[in-house]
């Protein structure tokens, strides 16, 4: 699936390639002239792009568009927490944190794997109106809605959830240092802190561009139309001596 920033990219570049492939013809069409006793005197035809306007339908491809975490990247958030909280009590103890790190692992992997479905689940259900989808995606995230609705489900209960869970798995490795109430309390706030709602970059936005499967889209919420504006700014080559002596070419706007 191409992403926006891409899609985009790739368009500026096509441009630029047939602009190249233009000048090579108007090369072939200046030998042509000069060749030519009658021709020479006519100036040879050069296409030059003044100001481009392109409109482009596309349509937003929202089966790929929540922002969500990986089983990884929870794992590592539960990870990284409880480091951070067991040295906030015991700065100096590394060596026993080295000991306990194979256990954490295990104990925050299960609980990560669970946690992410259900954080992917609510940030689905729990979408902006205005975001764009397509009609398969939407009949899904209605259900899904309805779903989360009915449990009164919310990311932050969710997130804050697990992060509990997290913490009653693990404080049978720390029982003997840190009193439970006092670990719970730094624990359960770091996880939350750390596994906020990602925000969707606009560029990354994954989109839809095939003619075939933009025919096939039945609700104009997921359509939107891109303008792009290109203006021809043409680079040369300059060639000057430097004080020296020396011939240096540099590439200039025109």
């Amino acid at each position: 699936m191409i992403t926006l920033k891409d899609y985009i990219g790739k368009i500026y570049k096509e441009v630029t390639n047939a602009k190249v492939q233009s000048d090579i013809e108007t090369l072939a069409i200046a030998q042509e002239y000069v060749n030519n006793p009658m021709l020479k005197h006519f100036s040879v035809p050069n296409i030059r792009i003044k100001d481009m306007e392109l409109t482009i339908p596309v349509a937003v491809d929202s089966i790929n568009t929540s922002s969500a975490y990986t089983e990884r990247e929870v794992q590592n958030v539960y990870e990284a927490a409880f480091e951070k909280v067991y040295l906030s009590f015991y700065p100096f103890k590394t060596v026993r944190l080295e000991e306990m790190k194979s256990s954490v692992t295990q104990k925050a992997a299960p609980i990560a794997a669970t946690a992410v479905v259900e954080l992917t689940t609510v940030s689905a259900a729990t979408q902006s109106p205005d975001t764009p989808t397509t009609a398969t995606s939407s009949e899904e995230q209605l259900r899904t809605a309805e779903t989360v609705k009915a449990s009164e489900l919310t990311y932050e209960s969710v997130n804050t959830n697990y992060a509990k869970n997290f913490a009653e798995a693990i404080y049978g490795l720390v029982s003997s240092e840190i009193e439970q109430g006092e670990f719970y309390a730094q624990l359960i706030p770091e996880i939350e802190r750390n596994l906020q709602p990602k925000s969707f970059a606009l560029e990354e936005l994954p989109v839809i561009v095939e003619t075939s499967r933009l025919k096939q889209i039945s609700d104009p919420g997921s359509m939107i139309s891109i303008k792009v504006n290109i203006t021809d700014d043409a680079m040369e080559w300059t060639t000057d001596v430097d004080e020296n002596g020396n011939t240096i070419q540099v590439l200039n706007y025109e």
